[in-house]
């Protein structure tokens, strides 16, 4: 999902209800740091590909997680814009992308959150526009990534923006957050598709931003409440109780979440302060604020782990506003060492973002001009760079990607 999305920004904020929620992280909140999202995400997802947003934006990644692509050769955006989500085949070899077409999502000014699900053969997508609120179910051909429905769209509550997979996909959960709630879902174990179980309320959640789960909880951002709050997960896929951890900064805003691949470290994005938040797990599976680093003054959006080829942790970081993308080391530990951040002319309100599972290329939705900025990862030099290596249209500069996800 990474599929993850994000947070609340200092300009005027296009409310979820308001129907035109263009989560521009940089200019406005609008869909819950989603993008996957995104993820996006990651989704963000998310879920997955190494993204949010997931790995791109909205599933967990574990070590055994059935979501994330072992392989990736397809890429999808979620097009806020016009309604649909962009298809791309990917060149293993180079990493480059080239444009499929796309496949219809619901209404304008409402695709956002993606995620995996079955072995990165299943698609889910939120769509949060006022005369939708669904999620769309989607299985990918794994000859030509082309997506066909699996089942009609699930009803979701209202403004859905990201959407959780748990790794042994059994259950997903969706934020609402515009009715403050959380729709739960079981997961077909033969044909991926969801069906409802019923709606989670909790006087802990006011706007439900993004999510990642493990099997055992749900940890969902909220950004008016600026907490993160620990949901446990029943045998049944229902969620209960619930443990708030404070995040002590002034005013935070957090948006898009993801989860290490050892399921022991969580990191957040701050789309008001750009800020990025690092979280351990307890013993009994609830959120510990651990350390928070500096990703921009303005703001941050998408977010995703991943170890390169030589061994290197990274998270990726979005900055909408200031277009660019900020590069932090990951210790053993999980502590972040901020090494620099990344510009480049393409980047125009970067949202969500996906590390194909090599951890070789990080590929970037430009909310802003309607592209995908592929990136080359080098650490050969001993200080993580970013080297542009191409850029794709995802339909028009109008359909707005926010979040993206990979898929077999």
């Amino acid at each position: 999902m990474d599929h993850g999305s994000n947070s609340p920004m200092n300009v005027p904020v296009r409310t979820e209800v308001q129907g035109r929620m263009r989560w521009r992280l940089a200019r406005a909140l609008r869909i819950a740091p989603a993008i996957a999202a995104m993820t996006i995400w990651i989704a963000f997802i998310g879920a997955c590909g190494r993204s949010i947003f997931p790995f791109a934006s909205n599933a967990t990644p574990t070590p055994t997680i059935t979501t994330s692509p072992t392989i990736g050769t397809f890429l999808y955006s979620s097009n806020f814009g016009d309604g649909k989500v962009a298809r791309f085949t990917r060149n293993l070899t180079t990493g480059g992308l080239t444009f499929d077409g796309t496949t219809a999502a619901g209404p304008v000014n409402g695709p956002a959150g993606m995620a995996n699900g079955l072995s990165a053969k299943i698609l889910y997508v939120t769509n949060s526009a006022t005369t939708a609120n669904d999620v769309f179910q989607f299985k990918i051909n794994s000859t030509s990534g082309a997506l066909t429905a699996i089942a009609s769209p699930v009803a979701a509550g209202k403004s859905p923006l990201w959407i959780a997979v748990t790794p042994n996909v059994q259950f997903a959960f969706v934020t609402n957050s515009a009715d403050g709630t959380i729709s739960q879902y079981t997961v077909n174990a033969t044909t991926g598709e969801l069906t409802a179980n019923g709606t989670f309320t909790s006087n802990l959640l006011s706007s439900p931003f993004a999510a990642v789960a493990s099997n055992t909880f749900l940890y969902v951002t909220d950004s008016t409440n600026g907490t993160v709050v620990s949901f446990p997960i029943s045998t049944t896929g229902t969620l209960s109780g619930g443990t708030v951890t404070a995040i002590p900064v002034a005013s935070p805003k957090p948006g898009p979440i993801i989860m290490n691949s050892t399921g022991q470290f969580v990191y957040v994005t701050d789309s008001a302060t750009g800020l990025v938040y690092f979280f351990t797990i307890n013993s009994v599976g609830v959120l510990v604020f651990n350390q928070f680093q500096a990703s921009t003054t303005v703001s941050a959006a998408g977010l995703v782990l991943t170890t390169t080829p030589l061994g290197v942790q990274l998270l990726f970081v979005s900055n909408p506003s200031v277009p660019s993308i900020s590069i932090f080391t990951v210790s053993s530990t999980g502590q972040l060492q901020f090494s620099s951040p990344a510009t480049d002319p393409s980047l125009d309100e970067p949202t969500g973002m996906v590390v194909d599972p090599t951890g070789t290329w990080l590929y970037v939705a430009n909310e802003g001009n309607g592209t995908i900025t592929q990136f080359t990862i080098s650490t050969a030099t001993g200080t993580p760079a970013l080297i542009a290596t191409s850029v794709t249209n995802t339909e028009s500069a109008a359909s707005e990607p926010v979040f993206l996800s990979l898929g077999d």
